[in-house]
């Protein structure tokens, strides 16, 4: 389990009491390209690798400093290929492995001041199709999970606590609802999962005007910027975006 928070990590490490195995706890930061170094050169012989560091962001284009863009690039895009990059070849060396991109529905449409963030879970959603093409032959199964709303942590501590109550109830899925879909497209070795009936079937007409309308007033933010900490973390999906 890797992350910044190390008292998030501990605490969660605590509730394995029961599951067999060890666990252990590495800090590192995920935005930055020395952490996913770190990390690559002590996880040597992995055989699951949940990608699901991530981070929200509502800011007007031109608002953002550079290195803020930056880190959340690398979080979420090419911190993604790097450790995969890293980790993957042992996977198919030893012909078999799981590797799971927690992704976003954002993939697929266009989102009002979040570009950067939309932008990036286009490019790992991509990268997770490309990446299966390759390894499947070698026994490795990869998918990318692209949910909505889900209910976590992730929006309250991005200042977004409006969106509990503003978006309708139908719209926001429970981490264990987005951990079964994804075992499921796992199961039947689809590349690409959306958890949430109300998602797949909305999926292909969220880009239309209308729905981006609709969309904009569900989730109309009460402040002009909001960016949530970067506690990158990639270990359970507790913390699923």
């Amino acid at each position: 389990m890797v992350g910044r928070d190390v008292a998030a990590l501990e605490e969660a490490r605590a509730s394995l009491h029961d599951t067999p195995g060890e666990c252990r706890v590495i800090s590192a930061d995920l935005s930055e390209a020395e952490g996913v170094e770190q990390l690559i050169s002590i996880c040597t012989d992995v055989d699951v690798l949940i990608a699901n560091a991530g981070v929200t962001s509502a800011a007007e284009t031109g608002s953002l400093p550079r290195p803020e863009i930056d880190r959340l690039t690398y979080l979420m895009g090419a911190g993604v290929v790097r450790l995969c990059e890293g980790v993957v070849p042992g996977m198919v060396s030893r012909g078999g492995g799981t590797v799971v991109i927690v992704s976003s529905i954002a993939a697929f449409t266009p989102m009002r001041k979040s570009g950067p963030y939309a932008a990036s879970k286009a490019f790992s959603t991509s990268y997770a199709k490309s990446l299966s093409l390759e390894v499947a032959a070698h026994g490795v199964n990869v998918v990318a999970v692209c949910p909505g709303y889900v209910h976590t942590n992730l929006h309250a501590r991005a200042g977004l606590h409006h969106l509990e109550q503003k978006v309708p109830r139908f719209l926001w899925c429970s981490p264990e609802d987005v951990v079964e879909e994804t075992q499921r497209a796992l199961r039947r070795n689809r590349v690409v999962c959306v958890p949430g009936r109300a998602y797949r079937l909305t999926r292909p007409f969220l880009s239309s005007r209308p729905a981006q309308y609709v969309w904009g007033l569900l989730t109309s933010r009460t402040s002009p910027r909001t960016t949530s900490p970067y506690a990158a973390t990639w270990f359970l999906p507790c913390d699923l975006q």
